[in-house]
């Protein structure tokens, strides 16, 4: 059997989330394997995440394409770009367009196809579940970031750690859990950048509950205004801090604004993951309020933090939150819900505390890098075995 592969990660853009913070950790652990990674990205992206992929060790190619390029133009020309690196395995991160990386990577004869979806399945109709299980036909396996991403597109759900191996290679799907690295999070912590020291200045005194997300409709941050909006008058000691950048970014500032609790929020805009870590250090609450999520990275991340997070009972949140051990749920679009559990804990430092330390602890024992390193080691292991005696 082969034992290092020549990898091509397919994704269609580099930009600062967790689809490609996910990728990250891939491209380590299959380069600490002693694998040769190169990275395929076909749209837009940003130069300093192209810097992060090949600080890890893996080489980029950036194709620069237009999301214009039509369905044929897009399959022939990744199809012969694929030929022409000649890689063992191809391995799609599926998001727009999806199923066509999969047909390239099978027309260029590539002899060991993976596929990781990020996303539920439960705001999509039947024709995306249908390109699902089409891609999972041409593919050695789907692997899905939660059980509940597995779930909503499959029907059912297996966890990696509960297969036998040779069991396992039947399989066309999968979940194999989004993880965090701990010592790189810990170093972040450890460091404060000009940035968290001045945020530390603007907020002093004050409780800080914020967030780290993409200002886009799913994510839910309009809730989180509405609901510290709701609660300010009877909690002025609150401030929140809004990590990230989106379309909804004027939208939701205007919303603060007529909400009169402008003066109460700071807007940080898009930020490095180590700046990102370094905000999520000083916020005393974590909100959450996605109107659906995959697997909530943003939220095992606070958790590795120690913080105690309060989010949507929704998806993969639900999967990794246990509501009142190591977190908080509440229903999505719960105004009134995610006040009243806001304010508790902001009444209750001894619980935020708590509930912060069972959080840390969970994400280390259920969501660190070793088990997700260990777990794609068994994943091109037992598939690869059968394509490479």
């Amino acid at each position: 059997m082969k034992n290092n592969y020549k990898v091509l990660i397919g994704i269609p853009c580099l930009s600062r989330g967790g689809t490609e913070q996910q990728t990250l950790l891939l491209v380590s652990a299959l380069v600490e394997f002693g694998h040769d990674v190169k990275i395929c990205c076909y749209f837009e992206y940003d130069e300093q995440v192209v810097a992060e992929f090949k600080a890890e060790g893996a080489t980029v190619l950036l194709l620069k394409w237009s999301r214009n390029i039509g369905v044929l133009k897009f399959i022939c020309t990744l199809s012969a770009i694929i030929r022409e690196e000649s890689p063992d395995v191809v391995h799609v991160q599926y998001m727009a367009p999806g199923l066509l990386q999969i047909v390239a990577a099978k027309l260029a004869r590539v002899p060991f196809i993976l596929a990781t979806i990020h996303y539920p399945g439960s705001p999509h109709g039947l024709m995306a579940h249908s390109l699902i299980h089409c891609g999972a036909l041409l593919t050695n396996c789907f692997t899905c970031v939660s059980e509940a991403v597995e779930k909503s597109w499959f029907g059912e759900s297996y966890l990696l750690d509960q297969a036998f191996p040779e069991k396992i290679v039947t399989r066309k799907h999968l979940t194999i859990h989004n993880a965090v690295d701990m010592v790189a999070i810990d170093e972040a912590l450890a460091v404060k950048t000009s940035q968290v020291i001045e945020i530390e200045k603007i907020s002093k005194g004050k409780i800080i509950v914020g967030t780290v997300a993409r200002l886009s409709y799913e994510k839910g941050i309009d809730v989180l205004i509405e609901a510290v909006a709701f609660m300010h008058k009877t909690q002025p000691n609150i401030h929140v801090l809004i990590v990230g950048e989106g379309n909804q970014r004027d939208y939701l500032q205007s919303l603060a604004r007529g909400l009169d609790i402008s003066d109460a929020c700071t807007w940080l805009g898009r930020q490095s993951w180590n700046e990102a870590i370094g905000c999520l250090g000083l916020m005393d609450i974590v909100i959450v309020p996605s109107r659906f999520e995959g697997f909530g990275l943003s939220a095992i991340e606070a958790m590795a933090c120690g913080k105690p997070v309060v989010a949507s009972r929704v998806d993969g949140l639900s999967e990794i939150i246990n509501e009142g051990v190591n977190g908080f749920l509440v229903s999505a679009e719960d105004i009134r819900g995610f006040a009243d559990c806001i304010s508790a804990l902001i009444q209750d430092g001894i619980k935020r505390r708590n509930i912060g330390a069972a959080a840390r602890k969970h994400a280390v024992e259920n969501y660190s890098y070793p088990m997700f390193r260990e777990r794609i080691r068994a994943l091109y292991e037992i598939f690869g075995k059968d394509r490479f005696k």
